[in-house]
This record gives structure tokens, C-alpha cells and sequence, in this order.
């Protein structure tokens, strides 16, 4: 049973996780790390892509200011997501917080953005799981060095590239970019505003027809959360090898293959690089078949560099 299922019985089944450990750095990290500070909390790791992330994309945390009122009049149903109060969202992310860690992004959200990331977590779209706050820098750029997944709670999975959304231990997919909205009312504005463009309506409201996906719609950043909007947007990229980025990306498989098999790798450790700007960049909504086949929905959301396209 699916939390929406369990949503329509009262109650909500919501996967488990192992007992964690604490991941080591990759190798090759540790001896480019400036010295912690003894009061610092975040890992070593995390400290690294922070301070790439802010000398090299030129980002710097801040507070996106919410829309309140336009966000408490949205309605979970114009994007294919369960109805639910904004004290029954609190109650959801106190009930389920420890198994789902993504839910903590919401505690310094307004209550009018919580109910929408809690809505998306009952429901079907997994954007908030991978591309929202969250997610650390350091997370974001493991996942596309070494295919690691934030959604993966099973840190050895997640080590292995093991996804952690799709069923059977199935090796999890990350191109050569990995990207986030860093603040949760940003990113529960830009879905809100986003079910709502007439871009993202003309895929949602389709006739189903059961060979349709009506795949990815781009909507500028500027357009959903302002000129600034950008500022709310970091990500990862891997760097290409000699100009190419399909080499990059065989050199990736080939080098995490090995690592999973214990055996030295014979070519060189991948490397990344911050995304340099999100300015001019596009907001990309998936929308593909809901779980029951009878219409579509938003399946994920994520931002992407003005130099990335399709």
C-alpha cells in the first residue's frame, strides 16, 4: 500500500529505513579540505562543497520570501496531489520525520509551503526527495560524481549507486548534472506557480491516453520565482574529458564499476565543478502517468543552467 492509499484509510504507510552510518569522504577529497573549525557541526565533506559552491557558483544561502497567501489558496488537486490541512501537514512531518529525512527541509518553511511539500511527499512526485534543500551540497555533488542518491537511506546502497526510490535495488541514473532549490518556500513556490502555467496545464490536461508521456516542460526561473529566483538554485556538473562529456560519463561507469568490485580503476576518478549560474535558466517539470494510469501529474521538478537545454 502507497501513502496516498493509506491517506484514503486513514493512515499512511510510509517506507522503512536500516540503521545509518556515517559515509566517509570519496577519495581524493580530503586532502583538498580546509581545516574544520572544532565548532563546526557539518561533516568535512559537506564544509568542501560549500566552499567550492560559494567561491566557484557563486552562491550564498539566503531566505526566499514566501508568497503566503497565493500559496495557502493553491490546490493540491490542480497537480494531481492528496488534499491535506496545514495541521494535518505538521502532524505528517512530526509522525514521519525520522524514515523520511527530507521532511526536516520543512521546518523552515511557512505552513502554507509545508502543506505543499507535504502533499507532493504523499503523493507521486518526488521532486522535494531530490531536488530540494535538503539535500546538501555535498550530497548534490556526490550524486553526480559517483551516482550516489539522496533518496537512498541505506548508506551502503547508496555508496553501491543503488537508487532509492525504485523498487529491486535498481542502480540508480544521474546524468551530468545534479541540481536543487536550496530554500523549501522557494521550491514549494515554483511547483505551486508551476501546476498553475499554462505550459505545464496543456501536459497535465491532456485526455489520458495510456501510450502518452507527455515528458518534460521548461518554464523560465524568472518567470515563478522573480528575477532573483536563480539566487535560490545551486548544482553540480561533471567535468567532460577531452571536451567531451560522453567520455566523462563511460570514464564514470567504468571507474564506479571497479570501485564496486573491489579492484583498482584504470581510468581517472571522476571530477566536478559547480554549476556557474542559474541566471537565464529554465524550471523543468516532468509530467508523465499517474500511479492508476488515468491521467497525468507533475512526477518531478528540478532547475536547470541557461547552457544546459534539451
Amino acid at each position: 500500500m502507497g501513502a496516498r492509499d493509506g491517506l484514503e484509510k486513514d493512515e499512511i504507510h510510509v517506507p522503512g529505513t536500516d540503521t545509518a552510518h556515517e559515509l566517509a569522504l570519496a577519495e581524493g577529497l580530503t586532502d583538498r579540505v580546509q581545516a574544520v573549525p572544532l565548532d563546526e557541526t557539518r561533516s568535512r565533506g559537506e564544509v568542501y562543497a560549500e566552499q567550492r559552491q560559494r567561491t566557484e557558483g557563486g552562491w550564498e544561502p539566503r531566505t526566499f520570501e514566501a508568497p503566503r497567501t497565493e500559496l495557502g489558496r493553491f490546490d493540491p488537486e490542480w497537480a494531481a496531489l492528496p488534499q491535506i490541512s496545514l495541521e494535518a501537514a505538521t502532524d505528517y512531518i512530526a509522525q514521519h520525520r525520522t524514515e523520511r529525512p527530507w521532511l526536516t527541509a520543512a521546518d523552515a518553511a511557512s505552513p502554507e509551503a509545508r502543506r505543499i511539500l507535504v502533499a507532493a511527499d504523499i503523493g507521486d512526485s518526488h521532486g522535494h526527495i531530490r531536488h530540494e534543500g535538503w539535500v546538501t551540497e555535498e550530497a548534490n555533488m556526490r550524486r553526480v560524481a559517483y551516482r550516489e542518491d539522496p533518496a537512498q537511506l541505506d548508506l551502503d546502497k547508496r555508496y553501491q549507486g543503488i537508487d532509492g526510490l525504485r523498487p529491486g535495488d535498481r542502480p540508480h541514473r544521474c546524468g551530468n548534472i545534479a541540481t536543487r532549490v536550496t530554500d523549501p518556500d522557494a521550491f514549494a513556490t515554483a511547483f505551486a506557480r508551476g501546476a498553475e502555467h499554462p505550459k505545464v496545464r496543456a501536459a497535465l490536461d491532456i485526455p489520458f491516453d495510456a501510450d502518452v508521456w507527455p515528458g518534460p516542460v521548461t518554464v523560465p526561473i524568472a518567470e515563478l520565482l522573480g528575477a532573483t529566483g536563480h539566487q535560490y538554485c545551486t548544482g553540480w556538473q561533471l567535468e567532460q574529458v577531452g571536451d567531451n562529456t560522453d567520455t566523462a560519463r563511460e570514464n564514470r561507469s567504468a571507474w564506479l564499476r571497479a570501485r564496486r568490485e573491489g579492484r583498482e580503476p584504470d581510468v581517472p576518478e571522476p571530477k566536478v565543478r559547480p554549476v556557474p549560474t542559474f541566471e537565464g535558466g529554465d524550471m523543468l517539470f516532468v509530467v508523465g502517468q499517474n500511479r492508476t494510469r488515468d491521467g497525468y501529474e507533475i512526477g518531478t521538478m528540478h532547475p536547470e543552467p541557461p547552457s544546459f537545454g534539451h
